[in-house]
C-alpha cells in the first residue's frame, strides 16, 4: 500500500485493531451486539497478531513478506488451539467451526492486502 500509509503498513492490520479495540471498549460500556460479539474478535485476530509485527519488522527488513503458506499454518495452529484444544479442559471456551472460519477470512483478507516484496 503505497502513499500515506506507505510501503511498510498494511491498512487492514491497522482497522482490525481499531475495530477490535472498539469493540472491546463497547462490550466494557455495556454494549452488545451478537453477531460481533461472536465473530468479530475471530476476524481480527490474525490481521492483529501477525500484521502488528510483520509492519515492525518491515522498518529493520523492508521486503519481507509472509508467504500464504506461513499464514495458513499459522491461522491452522491458533484454529486449533482455540476451537479444539483449549476448550477440552477449559470450561470458559467453546469450540465453534463459525470461529475458525473467521479466523481464516481474517487471515486471507489480511494477507491479501499485505505490501508485495519489491
Amino acid at each position: 500500500m503505497d502513499g500515506l500509509l506507505g510501503r511498510r503498513l498494511n491498512g487492514v492490520s491497522l482497522a482490525a485493531l481499531a475495530a477490535f479495540s472498539l469493540h472491546q471498549a463497547a462490550q466494557a460500556l455495556g454494549f452488545y451486539v451478537l453477531l460481533l460479539d461472536s465473530y468479530l474478535d475471530p476476524l481480527c485476530t490474525v490481521p492483529v497478531v501477525l500484521g502488528l509485527p510483520s509492519m515492525l519488522a518491515r522498518r529493520i527488513w523492508p521486503r519481507l513478506v509472509l508467504s500464504w503458506g506461513s499464514v495458513a499454518l499459522f491461522t491452522l495452529a491458533v484454529s486449533l488451539a482455540f476451537e479444539w484444544w483449549i476448550p477440552s479442559f477449559d470450561l470458559r471456551f467453546t469450540s465453534d467451526l463459525w470461529d475458525a472460519i473467521a479466523y481464516a477470512l481474517g487471515a486471507a483478507i489480511w494477507r491479501m492486502a499485505e505490501p508485495q516484496s519489491q
